[in-house]
């Protein structure tokens, strides 16, 4: 995560006070400085904040980008008149690396290099699916879901810029890295995930990768104690 920079869009402003208070009391500053709250839409953004690497979708897992959030990613990086094109190329990329369903909690990286949606406003190149319900409707009973979907984007972004930093050493070019997310509050709409909880296990979702990416021997070698430790705080918002 050392040169990842999240935007975290708060339009209805529910999402910015328990933010704040989540990062302060889970993070070191030197991580809550990698993440923004923008009280406003994707469509005003403002510069330099409207231009990103990557946009997550946060809605179904069979990559239909035509309803809530994601039609205005849609709406955002499709050619004039082709707002299908999206979610063809979502269903593409679902279909070849999971045969079609994407399991909620997962994240799966949309390439939109050398495709007619590469040239957006937005000079954005991917989309990061990140289902949080199967079909559109309530998820408040998988109690742990946000922590799953962030957990799950932010390896498949480590993992993606790892790939590409090695294709850049032997001199390929064809990805780029991902450096700057555009995302909304998680299962917050439809979803009807209460914005407490998304603040949190957000938080405790970067707080816990940013812990196993520094020290891998303990990653890599859990004991039950350990475990049981850091799932507890998690634990703790289930309710929320």
């Amino acid at each position: 995560m050392d040169d990842l920079y999240i935007t975290i869009l708060d339009p209805s402003q529910t999402l910015s006070e328990e933010l704040d208070r989540a990062f302060k009391k889970h993070l070191p500053e030197t991580v809550q400085g990698r993440f923004m709250v923008a009280q406003t839409t994707l469509e005003h953004l403002k510069e330099p904040y409207n231009h990103f690497d990557c946009i997550v979708s946060p809605a179904n897992s069979y990559g239909r980008l035509d309803g809530g959030f994601d039609w205005f990613i849609s709406e955002a990086l499709a050619p004039p008149g082709s707002l299908e094109v999206p979610t063809q190329l979502a269903q593409a990329t679902l279909y070849q690396k999971w045969k079609g369903y994407a399991p909620p909690g997962t994240c799966t990286l949309v390439s939109l290099l050398g495709s007619v949606c590469e040239k957006n406003k937005h000079d954005c190149a991917y989309i990061a699916l990140c289902p949080t319900m199967r079909t559109p409707g309530s998820v408040s009973w998988n109690k742990e879901i946000v922590y799953n979907c962030v957990w799950s984007l932010l390896t498949a972004l480590t993992n993606h810029n790892a790939l590409v930093d090695e294709q850049q050493k032997s001199g390929s070019t064809g990805e780029r890295r991902i450096r700057t997310v555009v995302m909304t509050g998680l299962a917050t709409g439809v979803g009807a995930v209460s914005p407490i909880k998304f603040c949190q296990q957000m938080v405790l979702a970067i707080r816990d990768f940013v812990q196993a990416s520094a020290d891998p021997k303990k990653w890599s070698t859990l004991e039950w104690e350990d475990i049981l430790k850091i799932a507890a705080d998690t634990q703790k918002t289930h309710d929320l």
